[in-house]
């Protein structure tokens, strides 16, 4: 492990570097035993580069660092292991080596939620359905450990007694912040804790946007839950866009400064978040059997209830108002809201219901339109 560690620890080598260097010597230590020459053959490599890597073999600081990650019971994974999950390796700077404690799946990607620091009960409410749904869908819960919404998907997910992972922006040996011990020490017994940065790495501010980036990366979709408009939530959601990531956000209330960055992603074109099933993998799928089976998910594994797919005479006055206000031009939910006359919050709700009934179908821009 410690040759791993001495990579990682190169000056002037990214991790793209790395990867290509791997690919050519196979381990580490071919790398760290390498002639110039045979460094020069990689693409980008070039005699200054190599002249670094020759000049900095030496295992010290490597073994050093090895000592106190095995002394605080820290596990290492690096980028040839088979417990790192392939998805994660798309991403371009996926680190070549994380250290971790606690417990990883063969299979461990899962599905991401992130969001503000300050939430409202209305973030909190839907950040714990969407991650408890998930636990009961065995679906790992992918989030950053941080207060407000992240800390409540972890919570969440553990509550119902499911597999949870956080990322942190400093080494696992430290809490950050100091307040979430007793979650990091359930999270660690249930899922694990993971990061790039070797023991007694401090949190600074620089170091964040990386750990979102892996956030992103270890998740199939992403959601985001009442993130302002400066956020590190809207951070994660940019490189999972990058990263080729479904997106959702949970719509917000347009007065409150704490959903706004949320609400600003639904304009910009990604999906709006209206029901925990969305999160499954074959939600597509879902919809369309739900569509012909007549019937909905709940957000509870293996319970549903009846709901008959309805043609134009058996609606409610509420869905009927709906489908007038989108019949000649799909609109948002504050748009239909002010038509109709309806609490935004109780629309998301019969929203989800039409969308799943085939009623209705959202669109670009957080729209919805007449199926």
């Amino acid at each position: 492990m410690e040759y791993w560690i001495w990579l990682r620890q190169l000056s002037g080598i990214g991790t793209v570097l790395e990867k290509r260097l791997l690919d050519r010597c196979k381990s580490p230590k071919s790398i760290y035993e390498a002639n110039a020459e045979e460094l020069m053959l990689v693409a980008g490599i070039g005699a200054a580069l190599a002249k670094v890597i020759r000049q900095n073999r030496s295992l010290d600081q490597a073994e050093s660092i090895l000592e106190k990650a095995l002394k605080n019971d820290m596990k290492l994974l690096t980028y040839h292991d088979p417990l790192y999950p392939v998805l994660a390796k798309e991403y371009r700077d996926a680190p070549t080596l994380l250290y971790y404690k606690g417990q990883l799946r063969k299979n461990s990607t899962g599905v991401v939620i992130v969001g503000s620091r300050r939430c409202t009960a209305y973030g909190k409410r839907a950040a714990v359905e969407a991650s408890g749904f998930l636990a009961e869908n065995n679906i790992p819960v992918i989030s950053g450990m941080a207060k407000g919404i992240d800390g409540y998907a972890h919570t969440g997910c553990l509550k119902a007694g499911g597999y949870t992972i956080a990322f942190l922006g400093n080494g696992v040996d430290i809490c950050y912040p100091k307040e979430h011990q007793a979650l990091m020490d359930a999270i660690i017994e249930n899922g694990a804790v993971i990061s790039q940065y070797p023991p007694n790495t401090k949190p600074w501010p620089e170091y964040f946007p990386q750990r979102n980036a892996l956030i992103s990366s270890w998740g199939e979709k992403v959601l985001v839950i009442e993130a302002a408009e400066k956020s590190g939530a809207l951070i994660t959601a940019a490189f999972a866009k990058e990263q080729g990531k479904e997106v959702y956000a949970l719509p917000h209330e347009i007065y409150n400064p704490s959903g706004r960055g949320a609400n600003q992603l639904i304009a910009d074109g990604v999906n709006i978040y209206l029901h925990p099933s969305q999160l499954l993998t074959d939600y597509d799928a879902v919809k369309k059997e739900t569509k012909l089976a007549g019937k909905i998910l709940t957000g509870t594994k293996g319970r549903t209830e009846k709901h008959s797919y309805r043609d134009g005479t058996a609606l409610t006055d509420t869905e009927r108002k709906i489908l007038s206000s989108i019949s000649s031009a799909p609109k948002t939910i504050e748009q239909i809201g002010v038509d109709i006359g309806i609490d935004q919050l109780k629309l998301i709700e019969i929203l989800s219901m039409m969308e799943l009934s085939g009623l209705i179908h959202t669109m670009s821009g957080g729209r919805f339109g007449r199926t």
